[in-house]
């Protein structure tokens, strides 16, 4: 007789967690659809980078030296790179961790948040990493109110129980694109009980006027549970490296190198990340072609009478008059993936990453006949 895993308890529990679904690869789509010319946006990458800085950083890596090389283990901690994100942000480095991507720090913090079980607020409509994380590790999620168009903090206030050790929230929020305003961060970072570590995810927030944006880092010394999160994926447009950033107490990161594995980001990443982290002039350049991409497609989605929501990040959020999934596969077969919102709650929405203007166009050329058709 063959035994099933599903039977033994912990497999059990890991059965009934939803899988994290990315956005379509372009290799997949070619191979499957026989195509040549594919547009993807469907995972909010940065069409402009990275520099020929970077580039240039991690081909000295692969040449190899005594001192550097791909048969070498990297810096274990990420030393080096720790000390270039403490400079630019005004902290010493041992209060910044590095993770396989920001997604790794987020399961970091519920590995150590719910060794002996509880529970995490999360909003409803928010980046599904939030869910498998605490779930993986034990935890119990708890959904706040919130809709495509608001972010409910009373609401996620009022959620919190005596068990809750987990509060997330994006900072733009992922896939709304909606950011809460100064007034709202500071309710939440005041009013949340002390014993509850607040997670801060703030991968888009690069893409904000940096005048206007409320950074959560500046209340770090007020609530040493804060926890904020970056990473290099989005606007330093290193996403296939994976490397992400946590900024927070010298305890709290005390804790999560305890559960962070050895030697969790590579050398290449690494090497990269220090380059992108001091290149502010790339920032602003990605930033103001992301603001012109935004502009050109509201004003291309009014004439095609599309509704949407959000006016942060590097992404829009679209409704649709027809199931997304359907629009998903029309627009697939001519050529443009875009990310299908049903797995968020939210069945007439499809998610569309601002690319480079001919990228644009073609999105608008394959769906604004099916839009305007009713899809």
């Amino acid at each position: 007789m063959t035994a099933s895993l599903s039977a033994i308890p912990g497999f059990e529990h890991l059965s009934r967690i939803p899988l994290y679904v990315p956005g379509k690869p372009i290799q997949e789509v070619q191979r499957e659809l026989g195509l040549s010319r594919i547009v993807k946006l469907a995972s909010n990458e940065n069409p402009w980078g990275p520099t020929e800085a970077v580039k240039a950083r991690v081909a000295a890596v692969i040449a190899g030296s005594e001192t550097e090389g791909l048969g070498l283990y990297p810096v274990s901690d990420g030393f080096y790179l720790r000390q270039r994100i403490a400079e630019r942000k005004g902290l010493s480095a041992d209060r910044v961790v590095l993770g396989n991507g920001s997604s790794e720090i987020l399961e970091m913090v519920a590995k150590a948040a719910f060794l002996e079980g509880g529970d995490a607020v999360i909003p409803k409509h928010s980046f599904a990493i939030y869910g498998i994380a605490t779930q993986t590790a034990g935890g119990r999620v708890i959904e706040s109110r919130a809709s495509a168009t608001e972010i409910d903090v009373d609401d996620l206030l009022r959620a919190v129980t005596p068990e809750t050790r987990l509060v997330y929230l994006g900072h733009p929020n992922n896939p709304t694109g909606i950011r809460l305003e100064k007034d709202a961060i500071e309710r939440l970072v005041r009013t949340l009980r002390e014993d509850i570590v607040l997670v801060m995810d703030q991968a888009y927030a690069e893409y904000e006027d940096p005048a206007e944006y409320p950074d959560t880092a500046a209340y770090l010394d007020e609530r040493p549970n804060l926890l904020v999160l970056h990473t290099f994926s989005k606007i330093h447009a290193l996403a296939a490296l994976r490397i992400g950033y946590g900024l927070g107490s010298k305890e709290l990161m005390g804790f999560l190198d305890r559960v962070r594995s050895p030697f969790n980001t590579n050398h290449l990443a690494q090497v990269a990340a220090e380059v992108a982290v001091q290149d502010l002039a790339f920032e602003a350049f990605s930033r103001a072609r992301n603001t012109e991409a935004r502009t050109a497609f509201v004003a291309e989605a009014a004439k095609h009478r599309c509704q949407f929501s959000g006016t942060s990040g590097n992404f829009i959020l679209l409704e649709t008059a027809c199931p997304a999934a359907d629009l998903f596969k029309q627009l697939l077969q001519r050529g443009v993936i875009v990310r299908p919102m049903q797995g968020y709650g939210l069945p007439n929405h499809i998610r569309v990453t601002f690319g480079k203007p001919e990228e644009m166009m073609a999105f608008w050329s394959a769906a604004g006949p099916l839009l305007d058709g009713g899809c």
